[in-house]
């Protein structure tokens, strides 16, 4: 890989009341177009329209369907492509995971695997099969003896499977623009409004110019303007180790070297919980004597707690604040890892597939699950591609629950795990081993199922 997407950010000074206003709506509008394309091209009907927002472009022209949304052209356009695109994202990460399911099916044989693949590759197939309607079969697959009722099935309960809720936005306060829609000048970022031949002019804090599409968003009363750019990636001749990672709690990263990093990862999160319940506390008790106003007519009294005690502004700002200063500590100890340990390979849980519920007890979750699993996975593969490292993710099953040395089952309490063969062991360093091992494991694979997994180590322990 020479180049990776890199994304930068620029940000606008407070905006006055009218041109925030202004933004919020088109933000809704933007919002209100990609949620009715989710609502209606998202299904297995829509599968023929994949990649072909053209078409549907063209149908809402000629009929006059987009004077609906109110917006200018190239807004609701680019509303339309975006989710689209979303949607046929969404059918690759479905057809991904049959395949990988199919892969590790013992009950079905290289020509079943053959041909279930097959399908997937054709759209007009796959809709046919999930459309119980009948299909010819492939000349490839003429004169061998397939379940092919059985097959098309297996091929329908897989995608109910994988299929998923259907794709909704509720993130009015973000929308993309092209370049036909903005302009800069003067440290200004000029906005296509929803005035025609009005834009709204934006100070912003750099003169920085770009010149692609860029994604708004509106946080309080300013702008953060994303931006991607390729940039080049470096090449570490020196880097040839091979490592297991744990994401613990207590520490940010626990490696197979022996080594910990990010050890006050524990204290970022738990403040912020804190706070967080004890300002969620507090706003609770004014909603409940907001509400009990609104019942009894009082509605001067309802309208001063509103404004007075239940404004979003400072209890965003305070909580972006944060989440801020922990993305900047994670990012911290990543840097410092590659640079510590000189990976070339860094193998770790694909914590997709983890059971939250048995990992961490309820306290931890509260203070893990709110989105810093998924940033630290984003930032440990963008790291890993800037800097020329693989990342393998293996299967997650009962790698903090077996010893590393014997394969024995033991028990965690706390760093401490304990196994009747070996003693003692710290627990996160046990995990990471244990996801070191993981990869050169011949049986386990990454989709096999937990209780398929305890059933291997169990007799491997026999």
């Amino acid at each position: 890989m020479d180049t990776v997407i890199k994304n930068t950010k620029q940000y606008s000074y407070e905006l006055d009341k009218e041109t925030l206003n202004e933004l919020l709506i088109i933000g809704k509008k933007y919002t209100k177009v990609k949620n009715y394309v989710y609502s209606r091209f998202s299904g297995i009907n829509s599968i023929l329209l994949l990649g072909k927002d053209r078409k549907i472009r063209d149908e809402w022209v000629k009929t006059r369907f987009y004077e609906q949304w109110n917006l200018p052209a190239r807004y609701w356009k680019l509303a339309l492509s975006e989710a689209m695109v979303n949607i046929k994202s969404g059918w690759s990460n479905i057809k991904l995971r049959i395949k990988e399911q199919v892969k590790v099916n013992p009950n079905l044989s290289s020509d079943d695997k053959h041909y279930i693949n097959y399908i997937l590759k054709s759209n007009k197939l796959y809709h046919k099969i999930l459309r119980n309607k009948k299909i010819d079969i492939p000349k490839v697959f003429e004169g061998k003896r397939l379940k092919y009722k059985y097959l098309n099935n297996l091929i329908k309960r897989y995608t109910r499977k994988y299929k998923g809720r259907m794709p909704y936005s509720n993130k009015s306060t973000i929308f993309s623009i092209d370049t036909g829609l903005y302009s800069y000048k003067d440290g200004y970022i000029n906005i296509t409004g929803l005035r025609k031949g009005k834009r709204l002019p934006i100070k912003l804090t750099d003169n920085n110019i770009r010149n692609k599409t860029l994604k708004v968003k509106i946080v309080g009363n300013k702008l953060e303007i994303h931006c991607p750019l390729k940039v080049k990636c470096k090449n570490h001749k020196d880097y040839e180790n091979i490592i297991g990672i744990d994401k613990g709690y207590k520490y940010l990263f626990a490696v197979s070297s022996d080594k910990f990093y990010g050890e006050k990862s524990n204290d970022y999160l738990s403040k912020e919980t804190e706070r967080l319940n004890q300002v969620n506390s507090q706003r609770n008790r004014f909603y409940a004597l907001y509400n009990n106003h609104l019942e009894n007519g009082n509605i001067q009294k309802a309208t001063n707690i509103l404004e007075n005690n239940l404004g979003k502004i400072k209890y965003n700002h305070n909580k972006l604040k944060n989440d801020q200063r922990v993305k900047s500590y994670i990012n911290q100890y990543l840097n410092q890892l590659i640079e510590t340990e000189k990976p070339k390979e860094i193998v770790m849980e694909n914590l997709d597939f983890v059971n939250w519920n048995n990992k961490y007890p309820k306290s931890v979750k509260r203070k893990l699950s709110r989105w810093i699993k998924g940033y630290i996975r984003e930032r440990l593969e963008y790291k890993c591609d800037y800097n020329n490292i693989k990342y393998t993710y293996i299967n997650p099953a009962y790698t903090s629950k077996v010893c590393n040395i014997c394969g024995q089952f033991g028990q965690r309490n706390g760093d401490v795990f304990k196994c009747s063969n070996c003693g003692n062991l710290h627990a996160d360093i046990n995990a990471s081993k244990n996801i070191l091992n993981r990869k050169y494991d011949k049986v386990i694979s990454l989709y096999t199922k937990y209780s398929k997994v305890k059933e291997i180590l169990e007799k491997r322990i026999s």
